[in-house]
């Protein structure tokens, strides 16, 4: 494919022996041996996943229970580092630009030089922007493995990554080139599609069914846009939480009431960036999780486990006795 700054343009896969070597070397490396190569236990940490408020634009970091990190996108500028510092991220084991518009990779060339990246994946598809040129730079500068976006499964310690390509036809646009994800954890799952719109998603349905199974959580394509998220889509992914990556009062008016209608059509609850910051997912391996956000307080215990503390009270009074 057409070269960056000097010519640069690194793919860690050009030929089936590279492929392999690249599969076996992603594996045994985010496989890795930072909870010291033994398994989390029950009631260990949870995978966490924190949708950053970066305004409009995305940004996810995912760390499974091992301390392995993953990017999904870096924003629309260099306030993401901070993000990730205050998160405590001291390295990114794979980032993902799922496509190379400036409110994904506005943050990327920022990242890479903020810390050891170890891994990179984009959608393969060059864009003529400057924001676009600074990041090829930057990934020059720290000789990160650039890999292709092909499908193809990834051990992020406990974690799991299908990868779900895009079609790679220049002529659908960035948008519709969208690198997909889709995270599982034990029985918990996540889906990422980037600015997904309706013809990447009629070829994801054509071409990959299998891989949008349902979903916990699913991050909203394109923010919200009425032009992202399909129904034939999100009937397959079931998601019971959407998450929205918006600025607010964004000159977009995302969320868009006709994707809100969609998620609601199935179910799913809507939370969003722009109302609650940062929204952090903390998600356990048989499929339960909590949701947390910077600007909104916890739900209330439920009737039930109010019950039973009230319960638990009583027979510890009972058993002190007068």
């Amino acid at each position: 494919m057409a070269g960056g700054p000097g010519g640069w343009r690194v793919r860690a896969a050009l030929a089936p022996a590279g492929i392999l070597a690249s599969v076996l070397v992603v594996g045994a490396l985010l496989a890795g041996c930072l909870y010291g190569g033994q398994p989390v236990p029950e009631g260990g940490e949870p995978l966490r996943i924190d949708f950053l408020d970066v305004g409009q634009g995305d940004a996810a970091l995912v760390r499974a229970p091992g301390g392995q990190t993953l990017l999904v996108d870096a924003g629309p500028n260099d306030r993401v580092v901070e993000h990730l510092e205050r998160l405590g991220v001291e390295r990114i084991d794979l980032f993902i630009a799922s496509h190379n518009h400036a409110d994904h990779i506005g943050g990327a060339a920022a990242v890479v030089r903020a810390f050891p990246v170890r891994f990179v994946m984009d959608n393969a598809i060059p864009h003529t922007t400057v924001t676009y040129r600074r990041w090829l730079e930057a990934l020059a500068e720290a000789d990160v493995p650039l890999l292709e976006p092909e499908r193809r499964s990834i051990e992020l310690g406990e974690a799991r990554l299908e990868i779900v390509p895009p079609p790679g036809d220049p002529a659908l646009g960035h948008n519709d080139n969208s690198v997909g994800v889709l995270l599982e954890y034990g029985e918990f799952r996540a889906f990422f599609g980037g600015d997904a719109e309706g013809p990447l998603w009629d070829w994801w349905v054509a071409e990959h069914p299998e891989l949008l199974p349902p979903v916990q959580v699913h991050k909203a394509s394109h923010h919200g846009s009425r032009a992202g998220d399909t129904a034939e889509g999100l009937a397959r992914l079931r998601p019971r939480v959407v998450v929205v990556s918006a600025g607010r009062e964004n000159q977009y008016g995302h969320p868009h009431a006709a994707a809100l209608a969609l998620y609601d059509g199935v179910g799913a609850e809507v939370r969003t960036t722009a109302e609650e910051g940062t929204i952090t997912v903390l998600a356990r391996s048989d499929g339960s999780f909590v949701i947390e956000s910077a600007r909104r307080p916890p739900p209330a215990p439920g009737i039930e486990l109010l019950i039973e503390v009230l319960e638990f009270a009583r027979l510890l009074v009972s058993r002190a006795g007068p």
